[in-house]
């Protein structure tokens, strides 16, 4: 598992570097570029005609006349390259994280079973970008590469309409897809025009979703802090666990999840491992979980086990997902709260609407148990600011 933790690692690093191509999107790539930054959106064919689906096909359709397309994704679309960390089933031979087993008692002393978040997640808006205006948004906390003058402007615009929410709480994170160039738009303390002279935020983030969807780990230029939407570094819509999914019967990725006290050095230096690319953790403490961790369900749990805890269809494919695929811890919250598509603009109303798409979900996801998990080895963490 090391060697494969490693040679992954490697890869990563050596792709921030050398890999400069794009499959379907034409991009100018800037310095300090790493996978997944864009910094020119080019035109792209608006019609889909492919019936059968793959993990990165949208709907297929005309969308020549479409700006806002809606909230849904294909169940079988997953951001981000197939060798992506996000999208890397966990081999039979990965190692238990010699730490795994204080961690996970830790953990359990806050949360006994995992749940759903039920605030502080981002809505999806998935859109065609060449039928909308791209406005630019005012922000002192731009990565560097969408603000090369520094004027506090971002460089690019973002299709971004009034009609869009974005999530309710001060974090205000939002989510643009555009599922035909394949890139995101990611903002947060995102605030609209209609509340100001023009639209403001704090992070701002482009991804291309055709490559690994990481941060380079190593960058200490120019606002480093500000690279991805999370604590953590990662993208908004890695993870996201989405009701298309559930409906069709198995999730592709690996999932994201939350606990209020992640690790810090005592020096007060960071620590995280990949695919975080920084973290605001801020607890010493080898029982403190390290942002960027992976966890995962015991892998030995079967059908039975699952019966008996009581899980519905939705609950096991949440729970085959979390043996397959894990969970990435990506930020500080709520005590082992899986992230989820924000489907309306107030909390009330986004339980409303999960509950209408899948009666009792949220319930069953919390008959899991925390105490079957342990977490995976991945590599040695990285360090900053020592």
């Amino acid at each position: 598992m090391k060697q494969f933790c490693v040679s992954l690692f490697v890869l990563n690093h050596v792709l921030i570097i050398f890999c400069l191509g794009s499959v379907l999107l034409s991009c100018d790539l800037l310095e300090n570029q790493d996978p997944g930054q864009v910094s020119r959106v080019e035109r792209h064919p608006a019609k889909i005609s492919k019936i059968q689906l793959g993990n990165h096909d949208f709907f297929p359709g005309e969308y020549s006349d479409k700006g806002v397309i809606g909230n849904k994704l294909p169940g079988t679309w997953r951001p981000f390259s197939d060798d992506s960390l996000w999208n890397t089933p966990i081999p039979a031979e990965a190692l238990t994280h010699p730490d795994s087993q204080k961690i996970i008692a830790f953990t359990c002393e806050h949360a006994r079973n995992i749940r759903l978040a039920r605030k502080y997640v981002s809505p999806v808006w998935v859109v065609n970008s060449d039928n909308l205006p791209l406005v630019k948004v005012r922000s002192d906390r731009i990565f560097a590469t969408w603000d090369k003058n520094r004027d506090g402007w971002t460089d690019i615009g973002v299709p971004i309409t009034e009609t869009m929410w974005a999530e309710p709480t001060a974090d205000g994170h939002l989510c643009i897809i555009d599922p035909l160039k394949k890139i995101s738009w990611e903002l947060s303390r995102y605030r609209p025009a209609s509340d100001h002279d023009f639209p403001r935020c704090t992070t701002f983030n482009i991804w291309d979703l055709t490559k690994k969807g990481l941060g380079d780990p190593f960058y200490r230029g120019w606002r480093r802090q500000t690279r991805g939407g999370r604590g953590s570094g990662f993208p908004i819509i890695a993870g996201l666990l989405r009701p298309e999914e559930l409906e069709s019967g198995e999730v592709h990725h690996a999932l994201v999840f939350t606990f209020p006290y992640n690790r810090v050095l005592e020096s007060g230096a960071e620590i995280f491992l990949p695919p975080a690319c920084r973290s605001d953790g801020g607890s010493a403490g080898g029982h403190f979980p390290v942002e960027g961790m992976l966890f995962q369900l015991a892998p030995g749990l079967g059908e039975k086990d699952f019966e008996s805890w009581g899980l519905s269809r939705e609950g096991r494919i949440v729970a085959r997902t979390l043996q397959k695929y894990g969970m990435f811890l990506c930020d500080n919250g709520g005590a082992m709260a899986l992230q989820v598509q924000l489907l309306a603009p107030s909390a009330r109303e986004h339980r409303s609407r999960w509950e209408e798409l899948l009666p009792g979900f949220y319930k069953n996801v919390e008959k899991i148990p925390v105490d079957k998990f342990r977490v995976v080895y991945t590599g040695e963490p990285i360090i900053t600011g020592e």
